[in-house]
């Protein structure tokens, strides 16, 4: 056991320095103190080593910077500015390959660094004896949950990679395992998690970025989706609406339901200063004033959201994308989801008119509309909203067709009445309509729902309506990406024959 205690110590050191996924999670500790005899001794250290996994989510290969990147460009929901080029560039026109775009490679180092301190976290905390149980088996359920939320994205990005559990903690090298190999740990992983894990609100105040089990039974019932299994993704799901927690945020609860009232309520729901509201399911946590660094990438120390930058007004951040214009004309011209997610042609930016008409549309989601942004943001990023919960179960209810895809046309429905409570620009969609074209509605109700929110690439690759839809997309190949070939050149037991088709 000392010769994992001492593995996990090399993991955990960081968090120990500077821990956690909000502003409240940070700790300090005596780093001295540090070493085999003291480590796991303590709820505090327990602690410290589940939030350095929560701490890569922060990570500039993932949700801090190339998660957006990666999904947004390959998913084309993103045109070009001057100032797009190298590794963006290469994801928009699917030109990338297994070495040289930091975009594709350095997601799996950080997904595999999380799994890493997730497998430490469940197996020597799960092995403490002088702590409070409650919180223990807490604890562990929480390593659990990101464990089964790092290989979900294993398998989403890459098609699946080496299956590293407390089994094979010591083993330096792994071969790859199957997709199929993964979705099981995935599914065990978050059932396991969503069975001790709290609801939302059942953390004291300041740790709401922690898993919950209304998160576990959304990743759960996304994973089931995702292998098309419709009846066990209906019953996931049915366990995050059960709750009673989560809801969207409507007109009603910004002064009655007018269209203004309604994009008010979008609007603030990926506003930079509401972070945590009742339709957030996981969020990635940030917080402005803790600075940006590379060096610092991932141990909690920088916890700072980048995106609000990278995706901002010209001429008052990076500028490196703008929405796609096929994007913005496939809403109904009125829709207000145009101006609560985008700024537009009538749009105001830091209290006066800004020429977007000559300009174009701009990204408004999780950016501010009074100052500029910096490189420093409070924008939580989106990993599942109770939004997008509503319409995975749509799309598993009308997948299983019968009765059941008049129930999946009536969430569409709601989504549609969040947007227009009036119901004069986005009528409902008739519940008596066919299962063909209630899916051909589910798609298009995703689109302009989540754009940003990286689904789009994810959605039209599992329904094998991508290579139809992007020019530079190659069948058989762009579905997955790349394993970087550092991975392949350093583990011993993968050879080019693990390599995905194509590359």
């Amino acid at each position: 056991m000392k010769r994992i205690i001492l593995i996990t110590l090399s993991l955990c050191m960081t968090a120990l320095i500077y821990v956690g996924c909000t502003d409240s999670f940070l700790q300090k500790s005596d780093s001295n103190s540090v070493n085999s005899d003291t480590f796991y001794q303590t709820e505090a250290q327990a602690l410290a080593s589940v939030n350095s996994a929560y701490a890569m989510l922060q990570a500039h290969g993932l949700w801090g910077r190339s998660i957006f990147f990666l999904f947004d460009f390959a998913g084309q929901e993103v045109g070009t500015t001057g100032n797009t080029q190298g590794p963006p560039l290469e994801l928009l026109n699917h030109t990338y390959g297994a070495s040289g775009n930091t975009h594709v490679t350095t997601p799996w180092s950080n997904l595999y660094n999380m799994i890493s301190k997730a497998n430490s976290t469940i197996l020597n905390v799960g092995e403490m004896e002088d702590i409070d149980s409650g919180t223990r088996d807490r604890i562990v359920a929480e390593a659990q949950f990101l464990r089964g939320l790092g290989y979900f994205y294993i398998n989403a990005i890459y098609g699946g990679g080496p299956l590293r559990t407390v089994e094979n903690l010591e083993e330096l090298n792994t071969p790859r395992a199957s997709k199929a190999e993964i979705w099981d740990q995935v599914e065990s992983d978050l059932s396991a998690a969503a069975g001790v894990l709290p609801q939302k609100g059942g953390y004291p105040d300041g740790q709401e970025g922690r898993a919950t089990s209304g998160a576990a039974y959304a990743l759960l019932g996304k994973a089931h989706l995702y292998q098309e299994e419709y009846g066990d993704a209906e019953s996931a799901f049915q366990q995050v609406m059960n709750q009673g927690v989560y809801d969207l945020e409507r007109a009603s609860d910004y002064g009655g339901n007018t269209v203004e009232n309604a994009v008010t309520a979008m609007r603030w729901n990926h506003h930079p200063d509401e972070n945590n509201n009742q339709e957030a399911v996981f969020e990635v946590q940030f917080k402005s004033g803790t600075g940006f660094g590379w060096s610092t990438d991932g141990t909690g120390r920088n916890e700072t959201s980048i995106r609000p930058q990278e995706y901002g007004v010209d001429g008052f951040a990076f500028y490196n994308s703008v929405p796609a214009q096929d994007l913005i004309d496939a809403y109904n011209p009125d829709d207000p989801r145009l101006e609560a997610f985008y700024f537009g042609p009538n749009s105001t930016y830091r209290g006066e008119p800004y020429d977007f008409a000559g300009k174009g549309w701009a990204w408004k989601k999780y950016q501010k509309t009074d100052e500029a942004e910096n490189s420093e943001s409070n924008a939580n990023m989106d990993v599942i909203r109770y939004a997008d919960v509503m319409l995975m179960m749509a799309e598993a209810k009308i997948m299983q067709g019968g009765a059941k895809v008049s129930e999946g046309i009536e969430l569409i429905n709601q989504i549609r009445r969040r947007a227009d409570p009036t119901g004069n620009i986005l009528a409902d969609r008739n519940t008596g309509a066919s299962q063909s074209q209630a899916f051909d509605w589910l798609v298009l109700e995703r689109r302009l729902e989540l754009s940003g929110e990286q689904t789009r690439f994810l959605d039209m690759v599992r329904w094998g309506m991508a290579a139809d839809a992007w020019s530079s997309f190659q069948e058989g190949k762009h579905e997955v990406f790349p394993i970087p070939q550092s991975e392949i050149n350093a583990n011993t037991e993968m050879t080019e024959d693990d390599q995905n088709p194509g590359y």
